[in-house]
């Protein structure tokens, strides 16, 4: 080797020291009071995350009964309309005469 790469070789540290992280008790306490408090962040943002959509699928089922009222109301609304439009094309097709007088059994 050169005298110069010797000489920028003997500048260089060959033994690496370990960096030594130390916490006392204050620091220590702090880091774990950071700790549960982003914990709980985290919880409180999932419940609300939760609640929210539990409020989003509870609406959705109330207007799901309301329309499922809606569909029954008028499925029986159109049964009623089409047997009084079928009563009226039986009469007419029976072709019935109208009744002139009355006469009531009555019971002994």
């Amino acid at each position: 080797m050169s005298t110069a790469a010797m000489s920028l070789r003997k500048n260089q540290n060959i033994v690496k020291n370990k960096i030594k992280f130390q916490t006392g008790p204050v620091s220590a306490s702090l880091m774990l009071i950071g700790l549960v408090i982003l914990l709980g962040l985290m919880y409180l943002n999932q419940v609300t995350k939760t609640s929210t959509f539990n409020y989003k699928i509870s609406n959705l089922e109330n207007k799901q009964g309301e329309l499922q009222t809606t569909k029954d109301n008028l499925s029986i609304d159109a049964a009623r309309l089409q047997s009084i439009a079928e009563a009226k094309k039986a009469a007419q097709t029976a072709q019935l005469s109208a009744v002139k007088t009355v006469s009531y059994a009555t019971a002994r």
